[in-house]
């Protein structure tokens, strides 16, 4: 019996069949089974196997009948004693409920009492622990703890009072966790991927240097710990970092706006950041290359500037790229990169506007706007004025060597691929840094670099530089200067790329502004009519229309001269000509001897002292001319040729007009193509040159022999004729004036030849003036002057050739004939003399001989006669 005096009431079991009484039932039945069985297969009466069948059918039915009833007899049994079980459990639960509800309800408040004293305990331990955890960089715990504690706070602890101190408490350390934070994302975003480039220069400077400075001290101390026992500079565990950063803001920060807001706030510490690393990376360059106010940094030290910043900026992007993308799914921002970008376009436009001085030009061109607009009010000494003023000056600036707008060159190609970068990450194009530098080389550089050309060109080419010659070169300092001009602008070219078409064009205007110079130069030195103003006779003399220019100006003898086999000679040889008989020179020479005497000999008259140029300044200066405007093609070409292959392909589609002087136009051609235009239009003037130099030396020898072939009274002394003096004197002048300028090829051509054009005047010109009837008989004594004349020819000649010039002697050999044999005697010799003169030759000697023979001179008929029979000896020696 129970406590409360009730009685527990068993079970109902239902009673199972005894196994004899199972066993017996079963015998039975399976006996009568069988019986059935065997009556079906034994009888062969269908009547007797369906009464068989009903009663199988029948004993089913009962026994069917039979299991219902005993079934349900049991199951009903079974459910009284199951209801009977449950209504007595019934029973004894309602006795317990009332005291189990009163025990539940002091245990959940006791549970709740112990909860608070908890929290209440860790709320208090809570800025403590938010310390620590800030101290060790575990910023998620940190996080974490901040964010229970407002939950609590605000939460469940929302009533309790007295919790002031505390909220006030977790609050502050919330902010400062926060700036931690930033902190931290800061240095991993931007410090440790800029000085990890810095360590490469800190580990170069002495150490007496860098303990002069505080920041290379602690870098320097940095990077000895670090080597130590590891750092952030390796990148290990920066990424493990940045996460545990984005998470814990992920944390603080549970609204959209709040996210935006502190992502902003960081972009704008990394801004800052920044700039201030590059000011850092200034002072440590600057201190590594031993850089201050007596020893100046030049633009080598820039370029490896504007390289640091750009790999560190690389290194940034990179550690960006990272947490833009924990950013993006954490916290919803995508434009972390871009961000970065623009603040580092921001930084680099202040470099390289302090190292390009951009600001003074800027603030000139915004004086003269300024000045047209009247200020209603001043601000200047406000006090809300006092930071915009100081704003410009927030820092030093970060120059590394003087600034310069030509510092371009040698940074533009590191900007170029920079700018190629920002508009690769950022799916920008142009960037910002990319229209600024537009902005500046087309509105500031171009100009510039424009205007001191101008001024350049200028200097180099007026006031009579053009035309002045050095003492100890044989280039004119006004080419070189002009070349020098050249060299600038391919730099300018190869450096600023982008660019070329613009630079190209003023390469061009300095090439065509050249070439009208030189003209102006060449067509002074050359002028086409005499000037009758000029005062001075001297002055007349060097004004006067020369013969050689005359000559050099027509372009059908000038084309012919340079179809003779000694100008090919003279424009392909090498600098030191080939070594040639003198057979070999004059059969170059021949056929410009016949041109030049069949011309000068219908005009002998003509020719006087003032067609000469007698000034060898002026012989210098066509020298000089020639050999600077040649090398200057040669080394154009050579800068056109080292153009890069994406220059030269730009430069090829290019067009450009180009006015010449005289109206002449290079119209829709390449900038390459214009370019050799202006190049061979030089060429051309020093091919004139040197044509006009071989012409003139010819011109003299024309001048001083041709009188010699007049008649003349003869005096008994040995000496030579004044004429043949003075050809050897300007022979000697020329040499002297030549031969420090011209190239030995060139000054060859000038002198190879003379002696066969020599021998040619002494023989051929006095037959020719015989056949003008300007020449008498000659005497004894006129053979012998001759050939004195010959010999003084040959002498001065040879030393200037280091030759014999036998041209000369075979000149000396047909007089000898002529002062040794009568005509009839010639005639005899003729056979063994033919070698050695032309078949021409022999009938100007003859002619020579009849004509200063006393007897046969006047005979009608006699030269005819004696001809005939040379040619049939001529014709029988053939």
């Amino acid at each position: 019996m129970s406590e409360h005096g009730v009685a527990p009431v068993a079970a109902a079991r239902r009673q199972r069949p005894m196994p004899t009484e199972r066993s017996v039932a079963n015998s039975n039945e399976a006996g009568l089974l069988i019986n059935v069985i065997r009556s079906l297969t034994s009888s062969v009466s269908e009547d007797q196997r369906e009464i068989e069948k009903s009663r199988l059918e029948k004993g089913y039915k009962e026994s069917g009948v039979l299991i219902d009833r005993l079934v349900k007899s049991y199951c009903r049994e079974r459910i009284h004693n199951v209801r009977n079980a449950l209504h007595t459990v019934k029973s004894l639960l309602e006795l317990r409920r009332d005291d189990l509800k009163k025990l539940w309800h002091e245990n959940a408040q006791q549970k709740s009492v112990c909860e608070i004293m908890a929290k209440l305990e860790e709320l208090r331990e809570a800025p403590s622990k938010i310390e620590n955890l800030i101290a060790k960089e575990q910023y998620q715990q940190a996080a974490d703890t901040v964010t229970e504690s407002k939950a609590l706070i605000n939460g469940r602890l929302s009533r309790v009072e007295g919790l002031s101190h505390l909220s006030s408490e977790i609050e502050r350390f919330s902010k400062v966790l926060i700036d931690r934070i930033n902190e931290t994302l800061v240095n991993m975003l931007i410090v440790e991927p800029f000085e990890k480039h810095l360590l490469h220069i800190i580990r170069t400077i002495p150490e007496n240097r860098i303990n002069q400075n505080t920041y290379c001290l602690s870098l320097y101390t940095k990077s000895r710990s670090g080597s130590n026992n590891g750092s952030s500079f390796n990148g290990s565990s920066s990424k493990s970092r940045i996460i545990s950063c984005v998470e814990a803001l992920s944390t603080l920060f549970r609204t959209v706006e709040e996210r935006s807001w502190d992502v902003d706030r960081l972009m704008m510490l990394g801004k800052n950041m920044i700039d201030k690393m590059i000011v850092n990376t200034v002072l440590v360059m600057k201190i590594g290359a031993n850089i201050d106010e007596s020893n100046e940094g030049d633009s080598t030290h820039l370029k490896q500037l504007m390289q640091l910043l750009s790999n560190q900026l690389d290194s940034s992007s990179l550690q960006h790229a990272e947490f833009g993308i924990l950013v993006e799914k954490q916290l919803g921002r995508n434009d972390v990169l871009t961000s970065f970008w623009r603040s580092a376009q921001s930084a680099i436009e202040v470099v390289v506007s302090e190292h390009l001085d951009i600001n003074p030009l800027l603030e000139k061109q915004n004086v003269m706007g300024a000045t047209s607009r009247k200020q209603l009010f001043k601000f200047e000494n406000t006090a809300c004025a006092a930071p915009n003023t100081n704003s410009s000056n927030h820092r030093a600036k970060a120059v590394i060597c003087k600034p310069s707008a030509y510092n371009i060159k040698v940074i533009f190609p590191i900007l170029s691929r920079l700018m190629e970068t920002i508009e690769k990450n950022i799916n920008d194009s142009p960037c910002e840094l990319r229209r600024f530098m537009h902005d500046f080389v087309m509105r500031v550089f171009v100009e510039r670099v424009k205007g001191e050309l101008a001024s350049r060109i200028e200097s180099a080419l007026r006031g009579g530089e053009a035309v002045r010659i050095s003492t100890n070169k044989k280039i004119l300092p006004s080419c070189e200067k002009v070349l020098s001009l050249c060299k600038d602008i391919h730099d300018l070219i190869t450096s600023i790329d982008l660019y070329a078409d613009r630079f190209s064009a003023l390469w061009i205007l300095v090439l065509t502004d050249y070439f009208k110079n030189m003209t102006d130069v060449y067509e002074k030195m050359t002028p086409k009519t005499s000037d009758p103003s000029l005062p001075t006779s001297e002055t007349v003399l060097t004004r006067c229309q020369k013969s050689s220019a005359v000559w050099t100006a027509d372009d059908d003898i000038s084309r012919l001269l340079m179809s003779l086999p000694n100008w090919h000679a003279a424009s392909i040889s090498p600098l030191t000509p080939a070594v040639e008989s003198e057979q070999d020179v004059g059969e170059r020479n021949k056929r410009e001897s016949e041109l030049l005497i069949g011309n000068w000999g219908q005009a002998q008259n003509s020719l006087v002292e003032n067609n000469l140029i007698m000034d060898m300044n002026d012989i210098k200066m066509f020298a000089s001319l020639h050999e600077s405007l040649r090398w200057f093609g040669i080394e154009i070409r050579g800068l056109v040729d080292s153009l890069p292959a994406n220059v030269k392909l730009m430069l090829d589609t290019c067009m450009v007009q180009v006015q010449l002087k005289d109206g002449q136009m290079i119209d829709n051609k390449s900038v390459p193509f214009a370019i050799e235009d202006c190049v061979r239009r030089l060429e051309s003037i020093a091919d004139s040159c040197l044509l006009l130099l071989h012409i003139e030396i010819r011109v003299h020898c024309f001048f001083h022999l041709a009188p010699l072939a007049k008649y003349r009274n003869t005096s008994s002394n040995n000496e030579v004729d004044p004429e043949v003096v003075a050809l050897g004197k300007d022979l000697h002048l020329f040499h002297d004036n030549l031969k420090d300028v011209l190239s030995p090829s060139k000054l060859s051509y000038i002198f190879d030849g003379l002696g066969h054009l020599c021998a040619s005047l002494f023989i051929h010109y006095r037959y020719v003036n015989y056949q003008l009837q300007f020449m008498p008989r000659l005497t004894e004594a006129a053979k012998k002057r001759v050939c004195r004349n010959v010999w003084g020819v040959q002498q001065r000649l040879s030393r200037i050739t280091n030759r014999r010039e036998s041209e000369l002697d075979r000149a000396r050999a047909f007089f000898d004939l002529l002062l040794d044999n009568s005509p009839d005697g010639i005639l005899a010799i003729v056979p063994e003399k033919r070698l050695h003169f032309t078949a021409t030759e022999l009938s100007y000697l003859l002619a020579l001989s009849v004509r200063s023979d006393k007897v046969l001179s006047n005979q009608p008929g006699a030269l005819e006669k004696r001809q005939m029979i040379l040619n049939s000896i001529l014709a029988q020696k053939k």
